[in-house]
């Protein structure tokens, strides 16, 4: 008669575990999805009709989700905001540190941040009204903002290339005058070149000789070619 088999017990009870992580990635993975889905509905209310106008019902209408799934992620909308601004600067900012990473020039790294925020105003008005409207509210964003400005700004200046009185003053004003820029390309249409003209003239504020700034905001993108 032939005998039964049976699954050894450890490999029973490695099985099951493989199960129980598998369910668990799954999980995070749909919460990840959801809370992005909810960011990006926020982004569309922001640009569409500013901070007051976000409320969690009105939230959860826009990502499609019931309301009862808003407060698994979120409980009031100061979390939301702080979120979103946090998910804008990281965003662009890691994509500006990709293409960058290899620029040891703080003048050169500095107008290719100003560049690229220029450039994405330009293709994603939307994203860029949300940004303008978030940035004044989110004190995560600005601070995660002035993290990687503040690098650069210490390395034109130990370079020679930059010369300010004050660093937080002078990261106040790349950021405003930046984002002013930005607020002209969206709501009053095409400039030519407007990534390159914010790019010299926040280099000029900064101290760096006309002819020089023209020359740095004139090179190519990393990426882009002759």
């Amino acid at each position: 008669m032939a005998r039964s088999r049976t699954t050894p017990f450890f490999v029973s009870e490695l099985s099951t575990g493989l199960m129980v992580l598998t369910s668990v990635g799954r999980g995070h993975k749909k919460k990840a999805r959801t809370r992005q889905q909810l960011l990006d509905a926020a982004l569309r209310i922001y640009a569409r009709a500013g901070i007051g106008d976000l409320a969690l019902n009105t939230l959860a209408d826009e990502a499609g989700v019931s309301n009862g799934t808003i407060y698994n992620y979120f409980r009031s909308r100061e979390q939301v905001l702080e979120a979103v601004g946090l998910e804008l600067a990281v965003q662009l900012s890691e994509q500006i540190l990709t293409v960058s990473e290899a620029v040891d020039s703080g003048a050169e790294r500095l107008s290719i941040a100003v560049r690229t925020f220029m450039n994405k105003a330009r293709t994603d008005p939307d994203w860029t009204r949300a940004l303008i409207t978030v940035v004044r509210y989110a004190e995560g964003m600005r601070s995660t903002l002035a993290t990687y400005l503040r690098a650069d700004l210490q390395a034109g200046r130990r370079q020679g290339d930059f010369h300010y009185a004050h660093e937080e003053m002078a990261m106040s004003m790349v950021i405003s005058a930046t984002l002013g820029a930005m607020n002209l390309l969206v709501e009053d249409g095409e400039v030519q070149h407007a990534d390159r003209i914010a790019a010299e003239m926040v280099l000029q504020a900064l101290g760096v000789p006309a002819e020089e700034a023209k020359r740095v905001a004139g090179l190519p993108l990393p990426g882009e070619g002759g």
